[in-house]
C-alpha cells in the first residue's frame, strides 16, 4: 500500500536492524514522548527519570499479531505493532513510532490506520492503547475513533539494598482467589472504567502467573521472566493485591490495588520484601491509575516517585460490524 506518509506495508525479519535503530532513535530523543507510545512527557519535577533510559529495550519479545512500518526512499521511518490480548479478540496497540520529520504526524496515522484495517479483517473486538497525554497524540487518536478513558501516572522505585524477605501477613494469589480480587479491583474502579475494561472473575484466575490482568500502560511492553502473585487477607474480603513481574533486564514491574481504609504503606512495604532482593536492587516501576488515591499514597509512603502520566485508550468496534450480514436463504 502506498501513501502520501511513504509506504506502508508488512514488517520483515531483515527490517530487524533497522527496527532497532529506528525505536532507539525515537525514544531517546527529547520529544520521544511526542512520536510514540507509553513514554510520558518529561516531569517538570523532580526526579525527571526518562522510562526510555530506565528500559533497555523497546521492542517486545512478544511476537506481534500484526507489524507495519513505513519506508521512504528506501529508509524505515515508521513502526506500529500490535499483540493480540489472551483470552480475548481485543489487540493493544504497543508501538507506533516515527522518526523525527515534517511528516512524523502523518507517517503515524498511515500506520496506525493500517493496522485497524488489518484488525478489522480479522475480526478484532477492541484496539487498546497507552500515551503521554500532548495534543499529537490525542488528535492522532481521536482520529480514528479512539477514546480516552483513565489517566494512569508512572511511579518509580531507585534501587536500594533493602532486603526482601516472605511476610507473614501476605498470601500467594491464586486461582481460587479470583472472586475475591475481582471485588477488590470493583471496589478500587470507577463503574464507567469497569464497564470499559469488562473484566469477570474469571479473568483474575491466572494472575499469579500471567501479567496481563489488571491492565496497565506498562504490562504489554515489559519482559516478564517471571510473574508472581500476593494478597491481603481482610476477614471475607481482599485489602490488597500486588502483582510482580520480573525483568531480566531494567526494572521489575509492580501493579498494585489497596481497598480504602487498609494501610496501604504497611502492605506495600510487606510487599517489596515480598517482590525480593534483586527486586529491590533493580528498581521497580509501578502504574497506578489518578483515581487510585490509597495506591498513591502508599506508593509514595513506600519511596517510589512519579516520573510521568499517560492516558489510557479504546477503540469499541460494534458488534454488528464484525458479524457478517444475514443474507436470506434462497
Amino acid at each position: 500500500m502506498n501513501d502520501p506518509a511513504g509506504s506502508i506495508r508488512p514488517a520483515r525479519l531483515t527490517d530487524r536492524p533497522a527496527l532497532v535503530a529506528l525505536s532507539r532513535q525515537v525514544h531517546e530523543g527529547t520529544e520521544g514522548f511526542r512520536r510514540s507510545l507509553g513514554v510520558p512527557a518529561h516531569s517538570s519535577a523532580p526526579p525527571r527519570i526518562s522510562l526510555a533510559a530506565l528500559m533497555p529495550s523497546w521492542l517486545p519479545l512478544r511476537s506481534p499479531s500484526v507489524h507495519m512500518v513505513a519506508e521512504w526512499e528506501g529508509r524505515l521511518v515508521g513502526s506500529c505493532r500490535a499483540i493480540e490480548e489472551p483470552h480475548r479478540d481485543d489487540w493493544v496497540i504497543t508501538e507506533l513510532d516515527a522518526a523525527d520529520s515534517p511528516m512524523a504526524s502523518e507517517v503515524r496515522f498511515a500506520l496506525l490506520r493500517s493496522v485497524i484495517e488489518e484488525g478489522g479483517r480479522r475480526d478484532v473486538a477492541r484496539y487498546h492503547a497507552a500515551c503521554a497525554d500532548v495534543p499529537e497524540n490525542m488528535e492522532l487518536f481521536g482520529q480514528l475513533n479512539f477514546m480516552a478513558y483513565a489517566n494512569e501516572e508512572i511511579w518509580y522505585r531507585a534501587p536500594d539494598g533493602v532486603q526482601g524477605g516472605q511476610p507473614d501477613d501476605l498470601l500467594p494469589a491464586t486461582p481460587s482467589d479470583a472472586w475475591h480480587l475481582f471485588d477488590l479491583w470493583t471496589h478500587t474502579t470507577p463503574p464507567t472504567i469497569a464497564r470499559i475494561e469488562g473484566y469477570g472473575a474469571q479473568d483474575w484466575e491466572p494472575v499469579g502467573h500471567e501479567g496481563v490482568v489488571p491492565r496497565s500502560a506498562l504490562n504489554p511492553l515489559l519482559h516478564f521472566s517471571a510473574v508472581n502473585a500476593w494478597l491481603l487477607p481482610d476477614g471475607q474480603r481482599v485489602a490488597g493485591f500486588a502483582q510482580h513481574g520480573a525483568c531480566r533486564a531494567g526494572p521489575h514491574y509492580l501493579r498494585f490495588l489497596v481497598r480504602d481504609g487498609a494501610d496501604g504503606a504497611a502492605f506495600l512495604g510487606a510487599v517489596l520484601k515480598a517482590a525480593g532482593s534483586e527486586a529491590l536492587a533493580a528498581g521497580i516501576l509501578a502504574p497506578v491509575r489518578t483515581y487510585e488515591s490509597t495506591g498513591r499514597q502508599a506508593a509514595e509512603a513506600a519511596g517510589f516517585e512519579p516520573v510521568g502520566q499517560v492516558s489510557m485508550l479504546v477503540r469499541e468496534v460494534l458488534a454488528s460490524a464484525r458479524q457478517p450480514a444475514m443474507v436470506p436463504a434462497v
